[in-house]
């Protein structure tokens, strides 16, 4: 197979206006991070981290400062990657920021870990006592100190109770109250940090730096997560209208309410949608809208795959519904004139309303639509439609039934298949939506080809 280079045409490139660009970039986020990290360690090398320099123990309590410190920005920045703050989402989507959401925890944790190894070594050397001795000492004559170790040890099992929920792909509750435990931790680690550290002490700048953060990260949850949707359901109403069945275990939720055209949502969007029942109300879930917004309602379409999706067909029509969106960075469109959307199961729920504007945009279509058997494929009179009245789409079915002689899931996504399927493949941009290791056998066959990044956009159908 002949390796081609993507032509620079199929760049993606946003749909809004200029103005929202310069506010979307991830080199802003990117600067702003490294502002306020290097102000921190300003703070802190003025403050005492000079002293590292004196003796062993100074050394080793200079190198815990400043860890405890970095760790707890960073803390800070995973709430922030929590809070749903626009400019964040358009700059990276929310599929990069749980990767970046990811990262940026391992690292909190491990300069977190480091703070506490440090000053204790620190403290061992200054005083000479062992570890059990000085721990004790600790939570003895420091004040916050005990409040402290407990922040550590939630922190550390948050991170661990993470990584055994995601490999054991445990429901999305667990995964959430597991996470409320990292607001506890911040809560009891602030008052430590007040309380017994020595870079603050004297410096009422810093503590008012330090301040600052807690209440623009402490605002941004509160505003994004809590009044945000509070304040759209104020304005539109949302309610269920009625749900009807679409396939095996499919259903969709029709959504109503009042100047829903003032509600800017795009076909390919996702919005994480809580509904107002005895049953359900504690709990909020990510789902696409998977018909074009018209102005009077929308639609979401819900795969039984777990403890909430199970009985979504039981909502009553009239349910009062929280809306926390839309997001989702499949709103942008190439340049050129020819797109290729690859959707696995009930991934087909954006690239359904996406074709259809994108035809109505003139562009060049191609649908490439994994399913288990013709009676897991969901729309498919509305795609079949789409085909006919749009001579611009063209649809098919890649079907996976076990036991038949089709090709397998994998299969389906090989380089030489996917070439096969699409010859003109290397023109086109690429929108791909479907199962985590779906996407990823897709992304990678379409690097083999040669497609860029550029040409290449993602999103997953469930967030964990």
């Amino acid at each position: 197979m002949q390796h081609l280079t993507a032509p620079s045409e199929t760049e993606l490139t946003p749909r809004r206006p200029p103005a929202y660009s310069a506010w979307s970039s991830p080199d802003l986020a990117y600067a702003v991070f490294a502002v306020n990290a290097v102000i921190v360690l300003g703070f802190w090398w003025f403050s005492t981290g000079f002293e590292i320099t004196r003796n062993a123990s100074d050394a080793f309590n200079g190198i815990g400062r400043v860890t405890g410190l970095l760790g707890t920005y960073f803390v800070l920045w995973q709430l922030l990657f929590m809070a749903r703050l626009p400019w964040l989402e358009r700059a990276f989507g929310l599929e990069r920021l749980a990767v970046l959401h990811k990262w940026n925890g391992y690292l909190a944790i491990g300069l977190l870990i480091g703070h506490g190894v440090f000053q204790t070594l620190g403290y061992q050397l200054g005083d000479g006592k062992d570890v059990a001795s000085q721990l004790g000492d600790f939570i003895a004559s420091y004040q916050g100190l005990l409040a402290a170790i407990v922040a550590l040890g939630l922190m550390i099992a948050v991170v661990v109770m993470s990584v055994t929920i995601a490999r054991r792909r445990l429901a999305y509750e667990t995964w959430y109250f597991v996470h409320l435990y990292a607001y506890l931790a911040v809560a009891l680690a602030f008052s430590h940090q007040l309380a017994t550290g020595v870079d603050f002490a004297g410096n009422p700048a810093f503590v008012w730096y330090w301040c600052g953060l807690y209440v623009l990260v402490g605002g941004s949850l509160l505003l994004y997560r809590v009044v945000g949707p509070l304040a759209t359901y104020s304005r539109h109403r949302f309610h269920v209208q009625a749900v009807e069945k679409e396939a095996r275990g499919v259903f969709s939720i029709y959504i109503t309410g009042r100047d829903l055209d003032q509600f800017e949502a795009e076909a390919g969007q996702f919005a994480i949608w809580r509904f107002l029942d005895r049953t359900r109300w504690w709990q909020a879930h990510p789902f696409s809208i998977s018909a074009v917004p018209n102005g009077r309602r929308l639609r979401i379409t819900v795969k039984n795959i777990g403890d909430f999706t199970s009985n979504i067909h039981t909502l009553k029509p009239g349910t009062p519904i929280l809306v926390d969106g839309p997001f989702g960075k499949f709103i942008e469109r190439p340049k050129n004139a020819k797109v290729l959307l690859i959707a696995g199961g009930i991934g087909i729920t954006p690239i359904r309303p996406l074709a259809e504007e994108m035809a109505t945009d003139g562009f060049d279509v191609r649908i490439l639509y994994r399913a288990h058997s013709e009676g897991d494929i969901v729309f498919k009179k509305e795609l079949d439609a789409l085909s006919t009245r749009e001579g611009s789409v063209r649809v098919d079915y890649l079907i996976t039934q076990a036991a038949s002689r089709r090709p397998s899931r994998e299969a389906w996504f090989t380089p030489a298949n996917l070439a096969r399927l699409v010859p003109d493949i290397f023109d086109r941009a690429v929108y791909v939506c479907g199962p985590i290791a779906m996407m990823a056998v897709v992304r990678t066959s379409l690097e083999a080809l040669g497609l860029s990044s550029d040409q290449i956009r993602t999103e997953v159908f469930r967030l964990q």
